[in-house]
């Protein structure tokens, strides 16, 4: 499908939007937010986030407003006379499986675990126990792991994290939370990271959009520290217009997450930041790619960043897989900006559709 106000530019789009990234950028109405809010509504999810109610949620950046009763963006919280709380207190909407190391992991090409350990192959592996969260703070129309709407509408499976934490074994190397997302589950992974912690070492991730809370970013930071793992940031767009249409919500605590971060770290050992951008045919061409490694590149140009393949899921399902010509033109231009470590992950998805991401 073309957008109707580039056809003879031949610029590709998706029906859940409407109009291609040109038309974004220069303030065309999409139909995006209808888009969001109809597929929500038809999973039986918080259709917008809140904005009028009394109580404020401080636990990630959408600062739901909720009235008594009221469930917020993510579907974890719930507003009581008193305030704002979990709806599950002591648990979490979770589901967990292993992942043999080494894994199909964003981080994989730098990871400590991978690099510096015996991963046991031949013999008994080491694994990665993937913690995978039925509750999230955004609304990606692209979204690759939707299984998770159905977890948040269902509120299940329920788990503590003393039940999570027991699923770990001898050769249990590393956990990554991921969904969904973490950022709703803060202190849900924090202390099931703890209890992890208690008997082994076990090196902890985070794979999120960053949109957290200033209350839960430093604790997670320090055990990711503390433990030898990453925080891998799924960047998506810088441009304000371009994350909105695409997501449903604002990026501005993202990238103030990732610039602190980043400066927190600037003399580190070893890894600890990732940005990972999904590269969407259509919207994250290479005028918005150029953005974001610009972006990433004058806070710092030795943080790895991962260029991902899109495979048609969800909402963007009319979308062709990312091209290879895509893929290379994204880290050559990636190279352009400055960055020193960069890579296309997941060749396996590229795809040889021809289509304009110029």
């Amino acid at each position: 499908m073309l957008c109707p106000n580039h056809e003879s530019e031949e610029r590709i789009i998706s029906q859940s939007v409407g109009v291609c990234s040109d038309c974004i950028r220069n303030g065309v109405n999409s139909v995006a937010q209808d888009t969001h809010e109809i597929l929500r509504r038809r999973d039986l999810l918080v259709p917008a986030i809140p904005s009028k109610g009394k109580f404020t949620c401080q636990d990630c950046g959408n600062h739901c407003r909720m009235n008594e009763g009221d469930i917020g963006f993510c579907n974890n919280k719930i507003a009581t006379k008193s305030g704002v709380g979990d709806r599950y207190p002591g648990q979490a909407v979770v589901s967990w499986y292993f992942d043999h190391l080494p894994t199909n992991c964003c981080a994989d090409w730098v990871c400590s675990i991978t690099k510096e350990r015996e991963l046991g192959l031949g013999r008994e592996r080491l694994k990665n126990l993937a913690v995978f969260y039925g509750s999230c703070n955004s609304d990606c129309l692209f979204c690759q792991n939707g299984s998770y709407r159905t977890m948040m509408a269902k509120g299940k499976p329920l788990l503590s994290p003393q039940e999570l934490a027991s699923a770990a074994d001898d050769y249990t190397a590393c956990v990554c939370y991921f969904g969904g997302d973490p950022a709703p589950n803060a202190a849900h992974s924090l202390k099931t990271s703890d209890l992890l912690n208690e008997e082994r070492h076990v090196t902890v991730c985070y794979e999120t959009n960053g949109n957290i809370s200033k209350q839960w970013l430093n604790k997670i930071s320090s055990i990711i520290t503390n433990t030898g793992g990453t925080f891998k940031f799924d960047i998506k767009a810088v441009t304000p217009e371009i994350y909105r249409t695409l997501t449903g919500v604002s990026n501005r605590i993202t990238l103030r997450n990732f610039k602190k971060l980043a400066s927190m770290k600037r003399n580190r050992v070893g890894e600890f930041l990732i940005a990972s951008v999904l590269l969407v045919p259509g919207y994250i061409d290479i005028s918005e790619v150029r953005s974001v490694c610009r972006f990433i590149a004058e806070i710092d140009q030795t943080i790895p960043t991962v260029l991902l393949g899109f495979y048609p899921h969800h909402a963007m399902s009319d979308l062709p897989r990312t091209s290879r010509a895509h893929a290379y033109a994204a880290l050559n231009t990636a190279q352009e900006e400055g960055l020193a470590t960069v890579r296309i992950g997941n060749q396996g998805l590229l795809g040889e559709d021809k289509y304009r991401f110029d």
